[in-house]
């Protein structure tokens, strides 16, 4: 079992430190449109295809979603109850804590555990997850929300027009199919190699803040699976979407939490760490709940 999850891991790590070899030593990634490529073409891509291929029900996708949204809410008011012990100020430290990393680093660790149908049900997780962003994220760290910005995000729309198809019973024609496919294949490598490139950016000046953003880091993963698990116990999901919802929780801090520090002039040292500090101990964490599911 140890053999199959280190064999499904390795090409992510592998692919994650190209990244930031890449990040470090050449101008490859640089290119400021790479990720809106991946965000509102390859990305969605990804979504319709995995959704529409494996013909999951408009109910099945409704109950990820539910119970997405209700692992967020158990996380978002942990994380509230946590802050406010330590005194910290929610605006700039709830977001991190609440939103996990399921893109870059959710959906390829999804596939390479379990299949092309655990990513199908990994990028509709994503979704939600990249609504929360755009809406609890932005709202928080910026002090104000526009709910405009959600309609220019490629996953939420691809979202939405999933769902639109499953609800009318409506196959894409194979062409279709087959370009939305091509499209899906370029999406992994670049979302990793992203990541990794992110990793080589991030800029930590205060040393002296390593044992809260440790702390921080580790609530962030375990907090996030342990109420999946909370959630799935009680929610009518199968196994399958079960793990995944779990798996995706765990993940670690979100690279998009240091861009939104860095725009709304948050403390951007202290959410770079606890992004470095949460990626193994969420891989540790990813490792132990899928021995206890598997």
């Amino acid at each position: 079992m140890l053999t199959a999850l280190a064999g499904a891991l390795t090409p992510i790590l592998l692919i994650i430190c190209l990244g930031y070899f890449l990040g470090k030593k050449t101008h490859y990634l640089e290119s400021p449109s790479l990720g809106d490529l991946v965000s509102n073409l390859g990305l969605p891509a990804l979504l319709l295809y995995s959704v529409l291929s494996m013909q999951m029900q408009i109910f099945s996708m409704l109950k990820i979603i539910a119970a997405t949204v209700l692992v967020l809410a158990i996380v978002a008011l942990a994380s509230f109850i946590f802050l406010k012990i330590l005194k910290l100020p929610t605006r700039f430290y709830l977001p991190p804590l609440v939103n996990p990393n399921t893109g870059n680093l959710g959906i390829p660790i999804a596939y390479a555990l379990f299949g092309s149908e655990g990513m199908a049900i990994a990028v509709v997780i994503s979704s939600v997850v990249q609504i929360s962003h755009f809406t609890l994220g932005v709202g928080f760290m910026s002090g104000a929300y526009n709910p405009k910005q959600l309609l220019k995000n490629g996953p939420v729309i691809a979202l939405l027009i999933g769902a639109l198809l499953l609800s009318l019973n409506v196959s894409l024609p194979s062409p279709l199919m087959n370009t939305l496919n091509m499209l899906s294949h370029i999406t992994l490598p670049i979302m990793l190699m992203l990541l990794g490139k992110s990793l080589s950016t991030l800029s930590v000046k205060e040393s002296n803040k390593i044992s809260r953003a440790a702390m921080l880091s580790a609530f962030r993963p375990l907090v996030g699976g342990l109420s999946a698990c909370l959630v799935v116990f009680f929610f009518p999901l199968s196994h399958l979407e079960s793990v995944v919802l779990v798996v995706l929780n765990a993940m670690p801090v979100a690279v998009i939490s240091y861009m939104l520090a860095i725009k709304f002039k948050g403390p951007v040292d202290e959410i770079a760490l606890m992004i470095l500090i949460s990626l193994p101990i969420s891989l540790g964490a990813v490792g132990i709940f899928w021995w206890f599911y598997i």
